[in-house]
């Protein structure tokens, strides 16, 4: 039976900032992965719009994007050695993107497709240094999503096999994906030094890897990039729940003029909103380009509120004086509320868990 322990940690992953706000390139819910695939960045902060990036030469599937910020929070969880490498066993890394049942085999296979993946792309980022993440017109970087990726097996028996001229096992010599296979073999990859500086110097967000995996198509698209997104602003509304809600609501319908304040020494709470204008560039970003795309976009924000804890609210409204232009209002939980949230969230996962396995039980009984 499943129990709640305060003390367990989220499961966590880590995307580069950068490549958060790029997170087209991954070809997310996509039924047939194109060998090229293009991202527009949502408006910065710094004014800089525009941040494109082009993925080109391998297909990057949805599941190499979980394996991709699995990877680079387990070097975060690392230390961040020097040595830019995290080894680890394939089928743990399997059970760490998908639970207790990612022990199989298929599963194991399907991180060594993505970590070929990620090693036959590059990345064409146009517009930003990727080592300071300052703007920079006219610049066009070629990166790495992964360095380097090799399995430590016991191999005579390939070799030897090799040497008659067996060319099933001179195809082996040369894939990494034969060696899924071996629950025993012990697997490494190194990040590339441009990823591993930005996770030293903390350029990046920690996403929360349940919510990653239940989120489907746009929405996991726009959580990730929301999540990445600089231009939260922090408010402090009262703790008392009604003033708490009418203080959010105050914030998503109308964040020029909150109302709801604070009294002096009250027990407050942290929120923290942004307001895109939804212009073509920022549906664009969205991966938004088709006429639903206002219908798709709600539907999108009620799949985060249902599954995010800590997103709080999400309208999308008219601009100010304005029937034809709309916003993207969003609000969530930040702070000791956000820690709070998450905690939540993984008690009601514990004791849903926990229903299903009496479910199961009790349909096994005779």
């Amino acid at each position: 039976m499943t129990k709640f322990d305060d003390n367990l940690p989220l499961q966590r992953s880590y995307v580069e900032q950068r490549i958060g706000q790029l997170v087209g390139i991954f070809q997310i819910d996509r039924s047939k992965l194109s060998d090229q695939s293009q991202a527009r960045a949502l408006p910065a902060t710094d004014g800089m719009v525009g941040l494109v990036a082009v993925a080109d030469g391998g297909r990057l599937s949805e599941t190499a994007f979980n394996v991709w910020t699995v990877g680079s929070q387990m070097f975060k969880e690392d230390g961040c050695p020097d040595s830019q490498r995290i080894d680890f066993n394939l089928s743990e890394y399997a059970r760490r993107l998908w639970g207790t049942n990612g022990k199989s085999g298929s599963l194991r296979k399907r991180v060594a497709s993505a970590i070929t993946e990620l090693l036959k792309t590059r990345v064409i980022v146009m517009g930003v240094d990727p080592y300071t993440l300052e703007p920079a017109e006219g610049a066009a970087w070629e990166l790495n999503l992964l360095e380097a990726a090799g399995a430590r097996s016991e191999m005579k028996p390939v070799f030897e096999a090799a040497r008659r001229g067996d060319r099933a096992a001179v195809a082996q010599l040369a894939s990494l994906s034969w060696r899924a296979d071996d629950e025993k073999a012990h697997w490494s990859m190194v990040l590339p030094k441009w990823l591993a500086d930005s996770i030293r110097r903390d350029q990046g967000v920690i996403l929360d890897y349940e919510v990653q995996r239940a989120l489907r198509g746009s929405a996991k698209r726009i959580w990730v990039q929301l999540e990445s997104h600089g231009a939260w602003t922090t408010h402090r509304l009262p703790r008392a729940e009604n003033d708490f809600e009418a203080g959010v609501r105050a914030l998503t319908e109308n964040p020029a003029r909150v109302t709801v304040e604070p009294a002096d020494g009250e027990e407050t709470v942290e929120v923290q909103t942004v307001v895109l204008p939804l212009t073509a560039e920022v549906y664009e970003a969205f991966g938004l380009t088709h006429a639903n795309r206002k219908r798709d976009l709600h539907a999108a924000c009620a799949s985060i509120l249902a599954t995010d804890r800590t997103y709080l609210r999400a309208d999308i409204r008219p601009q100010f004086g304005s029937k034809r232009h709309f916003e993207l209002h969003v609000a969530r939980a930040a702070g000791a509320l956000r820690h709070e949230r998450h905690r939540l969230a993984i008690r009601l996962r514990a004791e849903r868990a926990d229903a299903e396995s009496q479910e199961v039980a009790t349909e096994a009984v005779p």
